[in-house]
């Protein structure tokens, strides 16, 4: 494994800075509300059912939500966009039920939509022709930075 080198394209400066949005906006979310994170983990595990095992629940999403932006900043890896790519295709499946929160009944919590949006943002920065080249190269400087 060869850490990339040099100054990173745009579009991957943008991809970590909405990622990481991303990734804190849910943690923010979820670290003040942690009593129906407690809730769901009692109806899920209940022997895990504390505010203590809440809270490191929640520290650990954040923690796995950061390591893939680690996979492509450092090691410029191309598997690693792939899965966030499957990763933020998953959360469109909740984007229906946070946007009919909008019309009708209580309004969904801000802190998630922002997540959702600077994911959804994100991931798109991975897929452009910069960031693909820059992908494919593994990190390396081969031309301008900032097409």
């Amino acid at each position: 494994m060869r850490l990339a080198q040099g100054p990173r394209p745009l579009a991957i400066r943008l991809f970590a800075v909405l990622l990481g949005a991303s990734a804190l906006a849910g943690f923010a979310h979820e670290i003040t509300h942690l009593a129906a994170i407690e809730a769901w983990l009692a109806g899920h595990t209940p022997l895990l059912a504390s505010r203590d095992a809440a809270i490191v629940a929640v520290f650990t999403r954040l923690t796995v939500a950061l390591v893939p932006v680690a996979l492509i900043w450092f090691l410029a890896s191309g598997i690693a966009r792939w899965f966030i790519l499957f990763f933020a295709l998953g959360k469109l499946t909740d984007a229906p039920r946070l946007l009919a929160g909008l019309e009708a009944g209580p309004a969904p919590a801000p802190l998630l939509l922002l997540a959702l949006g600077c994911s959804l943002a994100g991931v798109a920065l991975l897929f452009t022709p910069p960031a693909a080249r820059w992908l494919a190269s593994k990190g390396a400087r081969h031309g301008p930075v900032f097409d």
